[in-house]
This record gives C-alpha cells, sequence and structure tokens, in this order.
C-alpha cells in the first residue's frame, strides 16, 4: 500500500495560500510522497516563500503564466521521470488538507485495478460546513459541475462511490491510467489552459474504460476561485469556449449534435440569470469595467474555436480510434442540471 504519490501543487501569486496549503501537505501520516510546486510567472514572493519554508519540494519555474493545464503536465512528466512515482495528486494552492487526506486517498485507490481517479470530499475554506465538491456529474450540452456543490454537509455523502469523474483542485490519478490517455506529451489538453480540462480528462478515462470513485473520509477545505475568480470574464470565457473543446473531442456524433442543438438554451438560461432573478450572481466587475458583455465572451470563444479547430480535430480522431467505452448511460447516471450550472 505504501506507494509513492507526486504531489502537484500549481501556483500563480497565490503566496497568501501556501503556508496553510504546504504545512498541511507534509503533515501526512502517509509520508512516501514527493511535492512538485510549479510556479506559473508570479509576480508575489510565493517561490522565495517556499524555498525558505520548505526546502524539500521539488520546485519548477516557469517564466508566465502557462495555466494549470500545461503546469501539471510539465509537473507530471518530470515526476515520471522518477519509476517509483504510482500516484499523482494534483492538488490547489488554496487548499487545506486533513493529515489523513493522502492515506485514506491511496488506500481508496487500491480497493479495485479499474480505478483511474479518486475525488476526495471538499468543503469550503470559511464554511466547513458546505461542500465544494465530492466528485463531478456531467450534462448533455457537454458541461459539468461539481457534485454536491453548495449542500449542508449532513453525511449525505459519506459511502465511496462511483461518479463520473473528479475535480483536479484536489484528485489522485493512478500512473497507469494518466499514462494509457497521454496524447504526444499531454495528459491534461494544454489548449484548454484553465478550467475543464479536468472534466477533458475525466472524459477521456472513461472512454478509455477506467472509472472514478469517491473517497468522504479524505477530507480537504478549499477557498474556491481564489485564482480565478467566480464569475469573471476570464473564467466564463474559458468555460464557455472549453466547453466546445471537449464535446468535439469526446463526444459521439449522435451527442455532439445533441450538445450543439442545446447550447441555445443555455445561453438562454445564462440571460435570464443576470437580468431577470434575483437570485442569480452579480456581473458587475471589482475593476471598474462594469457589466461585462456574455455576447462578447462567445464571440471570443467562437473565434479561438476557429483557430484551435485542426488540433481539436487531430485529438478527436485519436481519442475515437482508440476508445473502448462510450455507454450513453452515462448521461443518466451522472447527470446534472444545466440549470444548477448556470448559478454555480
Amino acid at each position: 500500500m505504501n506507494k509513492k504519490v507526486a504531489i502537484i501543487i500549481v501556483n500563480w501569486n497565490g503566496q497568501k495560500y501556501l503556508k496553510d496549503c504546504l504545512e498541511s501537505v507534509y503533515k501526512q501520516t502517509y509520508t512516501n510522497f514527493d511535492v512538485y510546486f510549479v510556479d506559473n510567472g508570479s509576480k508575489d514572493d510565493s517561490v522565495t516563500f517556499v524555498e525558505q519554508n520548505f526546502p524539500q519540494a521539488k520546485i519548477i519555474k516557469l517564466n508566465k503564466n502557462t495555466g494549470f493545464a500545461y503546469a501539471n503536465n510539465i509537473a507530471i512528466n518530470r515526476s515520471f521521470e522518477d519509476k517509483d512515482i504510482s500516484y499523482v495528486l494534483t492538488l490547489n494552492n488554496d487548499t487545506k488538507v486533513d493529515k489523513d487526506f493522502l492515506c485514506n486517498l491511496v488506500f481508496c485507490a487500491n480497493t479495485d485495478e479499474h480505478i483511474s481517479s479518486v475525488a476526495p470530499k471538499v468543503r469550503f475554506f470559511y464554511e466547513e460546513n458546505l461542500i465544494d465538491s465530492i466528485g463531478v456529474v456531467i450534462s448533455d450540452d457537454g458541461g459539468g459541475m461539481n457534485r454536491g456543490f453548495k449542500e449542508v454537509d449532513n453525511g449525505q455523502y459519506e459511502e465511496p462511490t462511483e461518479v463520473f469523474g473528479s475535480c483536479a483542485g484536489a484528485s489522485l490519478y493512478k500512473r497507469e491510467a494518466l499514462i494509457d490517455i497521454k496524447y504526444k506529451d499531454e495528459f491534461f489538453d494544454n489548449l484548454f489552459f484553465a478550467y475543464y480540462e479536468d472534466l477533458d480528462l475525466d472524459w477521456r478515462l472513461r472512454l478509455r474504460g477506467w472509472k472514478t470513485i469517491t473517497c468522504p473520509s479524505a477530507l480537504v477545505l478549499h477557498v474556491h476561485s481564489a485564482t480565478g475568480i467566480s464569475f469573471s470574464p476570464f473564467k466564463s470565457y474559458h468555460v464557455n469556449r472549453n466547453r466546445y473543446f471537449l464535446i468535439i473531442k469526446n463526444f459521439s456524433l449522435k451527442y455532439l449534435i445533441k450538445a450543439l442543438f442545446l447550447t441555445p438554451f443555455r445561453y438562454l438560461k445564462l440571460i435570464n440569470s443576470m437580468f431577470f432573478r434575483k437570485s442569480g450572481p452579480s456581473y458587475k466587475l471589482k475593476n471598474n469595467s462594469g457589466v461585462f458583455s456574455p455576447f462578447f465572451i462567445v464571440l471570443k470563444g467562437f473565434f479561438s474555436l476557429f483557430l484551435n479547430f485542426p488540433s481539436l480535430y487531430f485529438k478527436r480522431l485519436y481519442i475515437q480510434k482508440n476508445k473502448i467505452d462510450s455507454s450513453e448511460d452515462w448521461f443518466k447516471k451522472y447527470k446534472a442540471s444545466v440549470n444548477d450550472m448556470i448559478y454555480k
């Protein structure tokens, strides 16, 4: 059971979160791990802080913000140079993990040889009775959301269970599963930059016959959207654009057409939530840029889709050719509500 884990923490200007995160990591009862700290060209003193306070961490310095996907890929490839690494744990820098977190994840991962990833129970940092995620669920239009998001934790998810996938903000992956879906030097798709890159990975693992389970005994607290502010233009653009990337690559032709057909309804619900629902989120920005236009974000996403379509096409050919499972029951078994997703 004492298999070695590579813990990968991608950071961008997150120094204020690093003490809680790294101290909790190094207090784990499971000690067979290495930490790979990837800094995405931070302008604060993140790297200096880690060098001075956690010298045992393996630091990878990047010159600019390369995004969540690329930074994780760099670290995963680096960690796999160590032949003893059996698992990869991706962990957001704004998290704090329980002392038995890693031990419980590894235990759950060993319960079935077909498990590719394990999803812990993630609660909000400042509201510990509220769930952030315990696995991922999906919708017919290609969207996804955290299972249990903003539910009061009353013990309703205490039994380990199979889910569609896991959120890479805190997820344990088996080495052989990641190698199985690797495309060139990518595990996460670098085109995604940030957001939905983990859902895309979940899809590719599923299509190769792997499965994901939850591990409720593995507890982690998460600030949530500390790097990418909720409802910001940056986040909205990448979520919208990357949903198209995901369905083009992974969906069968039948479900690709269905997802495109459902997209206008998704946009109508978004507009309704912005302008007509008092309970909807506020889209006023704190940087004095006013209310951002969802129409501009959609158009910008289409332009990026056009530029990246050749690469997406060849990735689709590779994925569809090599898939061994394309169950249409996933949309029923792990279904999310599009209405719910609009407000997350």
